[in-house]
């Protein structure tokens, strides 16, 4: 009787440390199961979700961008669609910088220049201010920075006649050639606008 009695206990024990080691790997597979779906929910949550928030601001200036672009087609066409009565209203549109990202203004020193006419001698003295898109550590203007772009500008100034330059539409025309020029002549601080401030032309 005692033997069978052992033999039948020894299978019970056997079956009890099955059971414990059946029981914690299971408790050890969930665990990882769910420190990895917290690992994958952290990593959206702060990778994912930044980087979609960056995509929002980007998408946000490109909108800007581009209602910028339409609102000047816009006051092409309906330039050209109005009689020659609107013509200062679209001139003085064209003598408007565009200057919504514009920081800090840089005032450069007064140019005096010749003229290209032909037939006789005149001259131009002209303030220009710039139109920069960050101040940088020092609001006082880099002096490299100062005579590049004067330099540029002065290339194109040199080029031009008063006949050129006397219209409205002539002083746009020159803004906007020396915006380039001074994009051109250096990349930091970035040029964005010009402003001219004083303009006389001896004739």
């Amino acid at each position: 009787m005692s033997e069978t009695a052992n033999q039948e206990g020894a299978p019970a024990a056997g079956e009890a440390p099955k059971k414990g080691k059946t029981k914690l790997i299971v408790i050890l597979l969930l665990v990882f199961l769910l420190l990895g779906a917290g690992g994958g929910g952290g990593y959206y949550y702060f990778v994912m979700a930044a980087n979609a928030a960056d995509g929002e601001e980007a998408e946000d200036h490109s909108e800007s961008k581009k209602k910028k672009k339409k609102k000047k087609k816009k006051s092409k066409k309906s330039g050209d669609e109005e009689d020659e009565d609107s013509e200062p209203n679209e001139l003085l549109g064209d003598a408007l910088p565009d200057d919504e990202d514009v920081k800090h203004i840089i005032e450069l020193p007064a140019f005096i220049i010749n003229l290209a006419d032909a037939e006789e001698a005149r001259y131009l003295r002209m303030t220009v201010n710039l139109g920069v898109g960050e101040e940088g550590e020092s609001k006082e203007p880099n002096k490299l920075f100062i005579t590049r772009v004067r330099n540029a500008m002065l290339a194109v100034l040199s080029t031009k006649r008063s006949e050129e330059v006397l219209s409205v539409k002539g002083k746009s025309k020159l803004r906007k050639e020396l915006l380039e020029a001074a994009e051109a002549a250096s990349d930091e601080p970035e040029v964005l606008a010009i402003y001219i401030t004083d303009f006389i032309v001896q004739l």
